[in-house]
């Protein structure tokens, strides 16, 4: 891709926007990073990522001068319908995500994973087991290193491991993965999306550029997948419980992660016991990443090596501490029901519950059910803690909290010894925290300074 002398604008100062800005100006082009937040809210941020002088940056709002560009970078957290987008896309300015950039400037394989729920495990899971097979593996995207960051550093043959979002999916015009893998769909992100359907489209496209020798990989246990299995190019392989008949893919068998091939033989792999993450659904996430895997050519001896060692996530159902019989649970990244519901079921009973956030607008009847049936108790805070309350109210003791440090020391004083305390929000972090991960270190740190 030509970059040199090229004007172009860059739509929000988040990592991936920052990063973009860097690196188009060492590719030569002309740059102007926009963002609505004032300098004094991210000036800090702007000067930490050391620009160079010559990057042009507004700030407070976009203004008439991020139309004057060949073409613009939208960062995954701002909507395509802002109006200046709406400008750009009238006077036939092409607007790119920076995954879409990335990939015009990267070379090798890549790997890719999007999904409602287990993306960065899965994703972080599959980068081990490649780092294993493979002389050079990058690993980024929506899990917190954008692309663009190691775009340039690609050579062919190498293995590119990606994480996307729905949000990052949407204005991707050429992005085409080698093995595309979805983990699940959950109902998500309806403050964003006009309906569920519109955020299923935005997560399909995916596979919208798989050729006929590409690799679509879909979850077996979800009917939603079957519309998607009939509606790609791609070779299909499926993960799950119950393949149902459907091959090559992944699933259990008495106790064994097995693969099985497209003429029904089966490989046993490795046994359950082997695996050292907790929690149904983080077999699934398995069970999702050794299918990528296996097709990208990872051996068996590569995959038994990892997934006996393999930790799992900061923010997903990480032990924090236990504290007077108490033990602290964080899964900051349970930002929708869902998600949280999964947290519940694999977590000891009975819980203390930390939810609330900012209110994506979900369904919350089956959050409420499992929340009736697995907590003792539920602290609420944030934004969405008056249309939460209002449906829990009556099924299950709760408590308000007027902010997220008096939410953790209700908890911590309402539990006690043999039951869990556990952050699973079912909300995004964006009323109180700039994303998950600080929302999750906040509370590790609260939790970790509490007496004895």
């Amino acid at each position: 891709m030509d970059i040199k002398g090229r004007r172009v604008s860059i739509i929000g100062a988040g990592k991936s926007g920052l990063v973009s800005a860097r690196v188009l100006n060492e590719l030569g082009a002309q740059v102007l990073l926009s963002d609505t937040s004032s300098l004094e809210k991210i000036g800090k941020i702007i000067d930490e990522a050391r620009l160079s002088p010559s990057v042009e940056i507004e700030t407070g709002g976009h203004s008439e001068r991020v139309l004057q560009a060949d073409f613009i970078v939208l960062s995954p957290g701002v909507p395509g319908t802002i109006p200046i987008l709406q400008k750009a896309s009238q006077a036939g300015i092409p607007i790119l995500s920076e995954i879409e950039l990335a990939y015009r400037l990267s070379h090798g394989k890549r790997l890719v994973i999007t999904g409602s729920n287990g993306k960065t495990t899965t994703t972080s899971l599959l980068g081990k087991f490649c780092e294993k097979h493979f002389p050079r593996v990058f690993v980024g995207g929506n899990i917190g290193i954008p692309m663009m960051e190691f775009a340039l550093q690609t050579k062919e043959g190498d293995i590119q491991v990606l994480e996307v979002s729905s949000f990052q999916l949407e204005t991707i015009s050429t992005f085409t993965p080698d093995i595309a893998l979805i983990t699940n769909f959950f109902e998500n992100h309806l403050d964003r999306y006009p309906s569920y359907a519109s955020y299923l489209d935005a997560k399909e496209r995916i596979a919208m550029n798989l050729k006929p020798d590409q690799w679509l990989i879909l979850n077996a246990d979800q009917e939603a997948m079957l519309g998607v299995a009939t509606r790609t190019r791609a070779r299909v392989a499926w993960f799950g419980w119950n393949l149902d008949g459907r091959s090559p893919g992944t699933t259990m068998r008495n106790g064994m992660l097995c693969w099985v091939a497209e003429d029904g033989s089966l490989t046993e792999l490795f046994h359950d016991s082997e695996i050292r993450l907790l929690g149904r659904h983080n077999r699934e996430n398995v069970m999702a990443a050794v299918a990528a895997a296996w097709l990208a050519g990872v051996r068996q001896e590569s995959l038994l090596l990892v997934v006996s060692t393999f930790p799992g996530v900061e923010h997903r159902m990480e032990w924090v501490r236990q504290r007077r019989g108490v033990t602290f649970i964080n899964d900051s990244k349970g930002t929708n029901c869902a998600a949280s519901i999964i947290a519940l079921q694999a977590c000891p009973t009975p819980v203390i519950l930390i939810a609330g956030g900012r209110d994506k607008g979900t369904d919350l009847r089956e959050w409420v059910q499992a929340v009736q049936k697995r907590a003792q108790g539920i602290v609420l805070v944030g934004e969405a803690r008056e249309r939460f309350r209002s449906a829990l109210e009556g099924m299950v003791p709760l408590k308000l909290a007027g902010s997220f440090e008096d939410a953790v020391q209700t908890a911590a004083d309402w539990a006690r010894e043999g039951e869990t305390v556990l952050l699973s929000p079912a909300c995004s972090s964006y009323d109180l925290f700039s994303n998950f991960e600080v929302r999750g270190r906040r509370f590790k740190e609260l939790i970790l300074a509490l007496a004895e």
